[in-house]
């Protein structure tokens, strides 16, 4: 907690959940609409590039990158068990945002974003593109396990909130390279329940930005993770892209792995507005819970629309409801502006 009350400091309930133990609780993410293509593109944000770090201690060289918009997503060859493989870590049970057994009669314990009427709706089949691009990060490290959501962007490589591969600076108790042990994560594309399409991918590097791992502002809570598979290939990938002007109205869908439902389970929900925008969140109404972080915040754009087409991120979720509004009315998540946008496209290229 940080002693200040503005929206990049304020108090925070952090979605990386523990199942087992209590990694935080919160949620966030959201999506865009297509900006006018007369819309001039900012080059200051270009130089964020410099402040990523990687859990290796080295840092991602900055590259010269086009002035670019978004990319569109690949389909994938649909082929299933050729991710990797690997324990899929623990199931079949329920925990609240607390990391605490639901009650008997199915409501969960804690804190959650679950706002008013729960409208999320399971996933079921996970191969169908884009379900398949989306996956599970179990963590399991001094034998208490942890649950995030991350979506592939590239072949081998997923995007994920910053606190699901570092604890964040500050007064979060972490700092400089003190990124969570690799080899504790396995990365489970497709997941549905038991099953595992496309197998277990592990980590072979983390990577964020100094905004999150040395200051542990909220709004720079974002990061990746290079993975040992080429899963990409069959699942597919996300398209992503940014845009300056306000994404108040656009539609969203946030989908991932919450820990209120059976464990490896794939939720929903789609049909819901942008509330409320940040220069560097999006909040909105999409219903969410503890495990969720990391999800994507995205919408299918049309044949035509500018920068991207298909299924494209505009946010990465990472927060539930918590201080003052539009905080405490929203759930909402980093939105990918164009330096967020370049280091992802970068981490991947590099």
């Amino acid at each position: 907690m940080r002693s200040t009350p503005s929206s990049r400091t304020r108090p925070r309930i952090i979605l990386a959940i523990g199942i087992t133990t209590v990694l935080a609780s919160a949620f966030a993410a959201a999506p865009a609409t297509a900006a006018p293509t007369t819309e001039a593109p900012t080059t200051a944000a270009r130089t964020e590039v410099h402040g990523a770090v990687a859990d290796s201690g080295a840092v991602p060289a900055a590259v010269a990158l086009p002035t670019q918009r978004g990319l569109n997503g690949v389909r994938g060859s649909g082929s299933s068990g050729s991710a990797g493989t690997g324990k899929a870590g623990p199931g079949g049970s329920r925990f609240d945002a607390g990391g605490r057994p639901a009650a008997s009669d199915g409501d969960s314990i804690g804190i959650q974003s679950v706002i008013g009427t729960d409208n999320r709706v399971r996933v079921d089949p996970t191969t169908v593109f884009p379900s398949s691009a989306i996956v599970q990060i179990v963590r399991t490290t001094n034998g208490s396990t942890w649950g995030c959501t991350g979506w592939l962007y590239g072949p081998s490589i997923i995007a994920t909130a910053g606190h699901c591969v570092h604890p964040g600076g500050g007064q979060n108790g972490g700092g400089g390279n003190n990124f969570y042990p690799r080899g504790d994560f396995q990365i489970i594309p497709g997941r549905n329940g038991a099953s595992t399409p496309y197998g277990t991918c592990t980590a072979t590097q983390l990577l964020s930005v100094n905004g999150w791992t040395q200051s542990g502002d909220e709004t720079y809570d974002y990061g990746a993770i290079r993975l040992s598979c080429a899963a990409g290939n069959s699942t597919g990938w996300f398209g992503m892209w940014w845009q300056g002007a306000s994404l108040t109205g656009t539609a969203t869908t946030v989908s991932g792995y919450p820990c209120d439902k059976t464990f490896g389970q794939q939720w929903r929900h789609a049909g819901q507005t942008v509330a409320v925008t940040h220069d560097r969140q999006v909040f909105y109404q999409n219903d969410t819970f503890g495990c969720q972080s990391g999800s994507p915040v995205y919408q299918t754009r049309a044949a035509g629309s500018s920068w991207c087409v298909g299924q494209c991120v505009m946010a990465i979720h990472a927060y539930g409801l918590h201080g003052s509004s539009p905080h405490s009315t929203n759930n909402h998540g980093t939105r990918i502006t164009e330096s967020v946008f370049n280091n992802l496209i970068t981490w991947r290229n590099s």
